[in-house]
């Protein structure tokens, strides 16, 4: 039994009475590839070095360069509409999350902007901010609106520019990369879909991570600094966090399997939102799991924040690792902070 001292909050598992299904996935990667040693305002030094070398796992990211995170939640949003087999005027609700901010709109929410460029004309949406558990957020959000009967078929999407919005002078830009993902959700048959899910969040003392406004040089090639809404890392958060960042995701994934009485072995699939290969492989450990089990794509995409999670779950139905009837397991962690995780049983 993982440690309480990584208890968050003392909210509890739920195991939903109605079965909501995952019909439809999809994602979308901007075409240009940054390599490792393309970022031109880098000097590393011999510990951050190593670090890349040998516990990060990451050797390219893709960069939106002028694609906004609205232009890759629309392509993410079609992709999983078209793999769902549906038309998009089936869409009842749409389920926005990101952790990206265009200091050009700030408010309204990016959610409509993107239902309007899908032409979702039957549709509402909405945006969630949860920082970077969004993901899990939106998928439990949109679930729950499906679940209540109040709307049939709900996408969650997300689209990060992230690359753009990081100081690409210090090592920690290259830990981040762009895309979108998204899924669409209807009631299924029964024994399927989501069969449990665990959320907590706590305020921490210190934030960890952080999107704020700032004049940094962004782009891996750019030259000249911009005033933009940066995504930071607090120099100190690896070694103050790391020792309860590497728990806190397995105490709810354990939260989520206890509910349903199974051992982390017989979950078939894990998929984290990836943050670096170490970090992955703990959380794995500490959950109780072969690694053979997550599948992640961190050497080509690294973190993409709240659209890792669709990214890598695309990726693994494009390579056929999803079967109808696998017991599949996502999770996620964030500053400052908050933890989710969720069990479905693949219906398509």
């Amino acid at each position: 039994m993982i440690d309480t001292k990584f208890r968050l909050s003392h909210a509890k598992p739920v195991v939903p009475q109605v079965p909501v299904g995952i019909i439809g996935v999809g994602s979308y990667l901007p075409p240009a590839i940054v390599k490792n040693e393309d970022f031109k305002h880098l000097q590393l030094s011999e510990e951050e070095q190593s670090f890349m070398d040998n516990q990060s796992g990451i050797k390219e990211r893709r960069w939106a360069r002028d694609e906004t995170f609205t232009d890759m939640a629309v392509k993410a949003g079609r992709a999983a509409i078209d793999n769902a087999g549906i038309d998009v005027s089936e869409i009842d609700m749409i389920v926005v999350t990101h952790i990206t901010r265009d200091l050009s709109q700030l408010t309204p929410p990016n959610s409509v902007t993107i239902q309007t460029e899908l032409g979702a004309k039957n549709a509402t949406a909405i945006n969630i901010d949860q920082g970077f558990t969004g993901w899990m957020y939106a998928l439990i959000t949109g679930a729950s609106f499906v679940a209540s009967g109040f709307y049939k078929t709900v996408l969650v999407v997300s689209g990060e520019s992230i690359l753009s919005h990081t100081d690409s002078t210090i090592m920690k830009t290259m830990l981040v990369g762009d895309g979108g993902g998204a899924f669409v959700l209807r009631q299924t048959e029964p024994g399927y879909g989501l069969q449990a899910f665990h959320l907590m969040s706590e305020q921490y003392p210190e934030i960890a991570a952080e999107v704020k406004v700032d004049t940094k040089k962004a782009g891996p090639w750019d030259t000249d600094p911009s005033l933009k809404a940066y995504f930071t890392i607090s120099p100190n958060s690896f070694a103050r966090d790391l020792p309860y960042v590497e728990n806190f995701l397995p105490y709810s994934m354990h939260q989520s399997l206890g509910a349903l009485r199974l051992q982390p072995d017989e979950v078939d699939h894990y998929i984290f939102a990836q943050k670096f290969e170490w970090l992955n492989r703990r959380w794995a450990a500490n959950t109780g799991v072969d690694y053979a089990k997550v599948h992640e794509t961190i050497a080509e995409h690294t973190c993409v924040e709240t659209s890792s999670i669709p990214i890598i779950t695309a990726d693994a139905v494009k390579k056929g690792k999803l079967k109808k009837g696998d017991l599949v397991a996502f999770a996620d962690l964030g500053s400052n902070w908050s933890v989710a995780s969720a069990v479905f049983r693949w219906n398509i």
